[in-house]
């Protein structure tokens, strides 16, 4: 799965390591070395542009999303790419333990808090209110793993719901031991009382709640969602937002407000921190849109292609021609950039993704590191300016055709799928101007 590609840097580091030994061994071979001996003085230096480059849309494969530090939730309408959405799954851990809430303890209220990540916390339309439901799950995440197309058991009735009008950037004011303060902005939701006084009732008089598989044993956990799927929303084009919550933050927990026999203004809360499993689930639906065209087969022709976080779409390429370049002779590539612009009006309401990854396929269709994804100027990074992605490919491009290797293409995929709502879309080689460029310049010798 793609989400091998990009589970965390610490890959990057360990792989480039083993990228550079194995440089060294191949420019150390005479024959299909990447860096010949040549004469100066019979160099001959060329640019070309002309290669052709076909695109199709992949549907991206599911992503692991239990080791992301943030979560989205939150469902909206892309007016070109349809309806997408995410949900949380997570389980709650004591801050602490031997939990006591005192004797004949009574829950005031449950309050379940999640805190924006900040001010900038959204993609879409943040004007449009969001409803969402919090169930209590009937199972607990006992798995290592989790991606972003599984799905966890929960009761059928809601413990609590909200429709909000999200405020990323506004302080929130609760009343604490009697005192009302402004906390980091976030959003609360009032959860059943008989499912908090549940938790209560664990801790009361004499109890305790010892450890935090107690509290799992009863909880499970929550799935928190928007009330409508991608198949049922009733949200018009341009409406809806994705959230990015910091969920690990110390401002997100479970809070039980309760009084006992002694006490009137009491409070605990229960973390959703990074020793808590948690998961994204990803949906979209692209019924009745250009994307839906491509990915049945019949995009081939369009002047666009498209590339979408959360586990959504990605675009492939291919070089049929690129290998004729070995016709020219006795060559060294001197740089090889492919530059994608992103089509004109598209970025108008959406922002477009910040960073691209572009990586080989090998023969059982799955992403690989290019050799010079290791390179600090292998790019990749939106440039706000021109509009476009540049990649430098220089070596792949050289190994590829030097060394006459079974090409299976490129994919050219976002960067942080996980945590990001992002969606581009990117002029192909088909678009009358401002198209996919594959430039190359290279020295004969």
């Amino acid at each position: 799965m793609s989400s091998t590609i990009f589970k965390n840097l610490f890959l990057r580091k360990a792989l480039l390591l083993s990228v550079i030994f194995s440089i060294t061994l191949v420019s150390c071979k005479k024959d299909g070395q990447l860096f010949p001996e040549f004469n100066d003085e019979n160099l001959t230096i060329h640019f070309t542009d002309t290669f052709s480059i076909l695109t199709s849309l992949v549907k991206d494969d599911s992503i692991q999303t239990d080791i992301s530090g943030v979560n989205l939730l939150g469902i909206y309408h892309d007016s070109i790419m349809g309806f997408a959405s995410s949900a949380i799954y997570t389980e709650i851990t004591l801050a602490g333990t031997n939990v006591s809430f005192g004797q004949n303890a009574i829950l005031d209220s449950a309050v379940l808090s999640l805190k924006y990540l900040n001010e900038a916390a959204f993609y879409g339309n943040i004007l449009t209110p969001m409803s969402i439901n919090v169930f209590q799950l009937s199972e607990q995440l006992i798995k290592s793993e989790y991606y972003s197309n599984e799905d966890l058991t929960s009761n059928s009735t809601p413990l609590g719901s909200l429709t909000f009008t999200p405020l990323t950037n506004d302080s929130t004011k609760i009343i604490s031991n009697g005192d009302t303060i402004k906390v980091a902005p976030q959003v609360r939701i009032r959860l059943d009382d008989a499912f908090g006084q549940s938790i209560i009732d664990l801790g009361k008089n004499s109890n305790t709640i010892s450890d935090n598989q107690v509290i799992k044993n009863l909880v499970n956990g929550f799935y928190i969602t928007p009330t409508t799927t991608v198949t049922s929303s009733t949200l018009q084009k341009g409406e809806g937002s994705i959230l990015t919550f910091d969920i690990n933050s110390s401002v997100s927990t479970l809070t039980l407000y309760y009084h006992n026999d002694t006490e009137t203004n009491k409070s605990y809360s229960f973390l959703i921190n990074s020793e808590s499993k948690k998961y994204n689930r990803f949906a979209h639906n692209y019924t009745n849109t250009d994307v839906e065209k491509h990915l049945a087969g019949s995009g081939f022709d369009s002047t666009v292609t498209y590339v979408q976080s959360m586990g959504g779409v990605k675009t492939k390429l291919l070089l049929p021609n690129i290998k004729e370049l070995a016709k020219q002779g006795d060559f060294i590539i001197n740089k090889a950039e492919l530059v994608f612009t992103i089509n004109e009006g598209s970025d108008f309401t959406l922002n477009p993704i910040e960073n691209m990854i572009l990586t080989g396929i090998n023969s059982s269709g799955n992403a690989t590191f290019l050799i010079d994804y290791f390179d600090q100027s292998f790019g990749g990074t939106y440039d706000i300016t021109s509009k476009t992605y540049t990649f430098n490919i220089t070596r792949h491009l050289q190994d590829l055709i030097q060394n006459n290797k079974e090409d299976y293409g490129l994919y050219l995929i976002p960067s942080g799928s996980a945590i990001n709502a992002n969606r581009s879309v990117i002029n192909s080689f088909k678009h009358p101007s401002n198209k996919i460029k594959l430039n190359i310049t290279y020295s004969n010798y």
